[in-house]
């Protein structure tokens, strides 16, 4: 085998282990939703009534449209997971891969390895399709969207921007605006701001393009905001955001610290390191092109979305991740500009033992998962032909694996354990499901 082949066997290695993964990742909280596959509308018929009842993020629709076929989710998974790596490499280096190059495969290998170690909730934002594609999918054009507004703005090239048609601009405008609330008012505020700063220094407007990518994206925005489904939302919940005082705004910033410091407690050591780092290498620092702009770009970047966050009734990791995107992407560019990481045999090897032991642990433990739910459904149908009224003996849990609760929410979004509960007259949703699925009467746990 040639050296050189090795970095491409290894990325083909990846793509498999992921497609293996979100082939075998097991149904959790809202996927089952998805396990009744008769008499399912079309997915615009049943998007527009989740506009309206359930959830009016866009991401819903590819959620309705992908989460009930295997080989959905298995195509969907890998062309995202690709898809972000590829759009943290255009922040990053500014163009998108070309993975015919091999240094620059390598630089995506390492770049998804970094991304992967500092992201301790891999699984439910890859493998588990409501978040995928309401949360990650989102990032996407997100993230492109930083580009955009980054390379005209703090870079002063108009290129890109004048390759992509208006009526396109206008469309993923309003992709962006519906995708979630926390996010695309930050992107609208720092674009404007951004115009205004050019406008200062230039005399002259930002180009029309420019101008309707924002516009369309707040157009987006109200079409999301005053969605019927939000009002329900907000009912369930039982708080809106115009209820959040100043004590529960407090209370929900240590809520988002405390998350940080469970989830990601790698990355916050990883920032002390940095920020020790860029303290030593100071002068070097100030011959790098950061300049006091780019330091408001991607700061705002990071913290206005967190300030937004807070405001939320709930709080999760999912709210968190642009944020925490955002962070890796500047920590991403300090380090190889501090410290001209240089790859050699050793390193590379690291890199790929890395991949070896965590997708080696997700296909393992999601086949070992997916297994677990598959007892519990050959349970269901086999007491279900003498009876409506289940108990259970068997008790789901998706940490099969005894390697702790933080590894394996890694991967998992939670073990399942609380789905079925003892009470068979107050139903959680997974048992509503369960129940509609096989026509019971009433299903609990021994």
């Amino acid at each position: 085998m040639k050296k050189s082949n090795l970095p491409y066997i290894v990325f083909i290695l990846i793509n498999i282990a992921i497609a293996i993964s979100c082939y075998y990742y097991p149904v959790s909280r809202d996927s089952f939703y998805y396990i009744n596959k008769f008499n399912v509308p079309s997915p615009f018929l049943e998007y527009y009534n989740s506009y309206h009842k359930i959830n009016p993020r866009i991401g819903q629709f590819f959620a309705n449209l992908v989460s009930r076929d295997k080989f959905l989710v298995v195509i969907f998974g890998v062309v995202l997971f690709n898809s972000f790596i590829s759009v943290l490499f255009l922040n990053i280096y500014r163009k998108f891969p070309d993975l015919r190059q091999i240094d620059e495969l390598r630089k995506f290998l390492w770049l998804s390895a970094f991304f992967i170690l500092f992201i301790n909730y891999f699984g439910e934002m890859f493998y588990y399709t409501p978040y995928s594609t309401n949360y990650t999918l989102t990032h996407v054009f997100y993230l492109f969207y930083v580009f955009v507004i980054s390379d005209y703005y703090l870079d002063g090239n108009k290129t890109l921007i004048k390759k992509i048609p208006l009526f396109l601009i206008f469309v993923l405008g309003l992709f962006i605006g519906m995708s979630n609330e926390h996010v695309p008012p930050v992107l609208v505020a720092v674009s404007f701001l951004f115009a205004l700063i050019y406008f200062i220094k230039l005399r002259k407007i930002p180009g029309l393009k420019l101008i309707v990518f924002p516009l369309s994206i707040v157009v987006g925005y109200a079409f999301l905001f005053f969605a019927p489904a939000n009002k329900i939302k907000q009912k369930v919940v039982g708080k809106s955001v115009m209820d959040i005082g100043l004590n529960d705004y407090l209370s929900n910033w240590i809520r988002i610290i405390k998350t940080y410091f469970y989830y990601n407690r790698e990355l916050l050591l990883l920032l002390i390191v940095v920020l020790i780092a860029v303290t030593i290498w100071n002068k070097k620092i100030r011959k790098a092109t950061f300049s006091l702009e780019r330091i408001l770009f991607w700061g705002l970047l990071f913290i206005m979305p967190l300030l937004i966050v807070a405001v939320s009734p709930l709080i999760g990791t999912r709210l968190l991740f642009f944020s925490t995107s955002i962070l890796l992407i500047i920590l991403y560019k300090l380090i190889i500009y501090l410290f001209d990481f240089k790859q050699n045999k050793l390193s590379n090897m690291l890199l790929y033992g890395f991949f070896t032991v965590f997708f080696g642990m997700s296909m393992i433990i999601t086949f070992r998962a997916n297994q677990e739910y598959e007892m519990l459904i050959s349970e269901i149908e086999h007491k279900k032909i003498n009876t409506k009224d289940i108990e259970l003996d068997h008790q789901l849990n998706y940490f099969t694996l005894d390697i702790g609760s933080y590894l394996n929410r890694k991967i998992f979004l939670e073990s399942g354990e609380s789905y079925i509960d003892q009470n068979p007259l107050q139903d959680t949703s997974m048992e509503r499901n369960l129940k509609s699925k096989f026509n019971l009467r009433s299903i609990k746990q021994k």
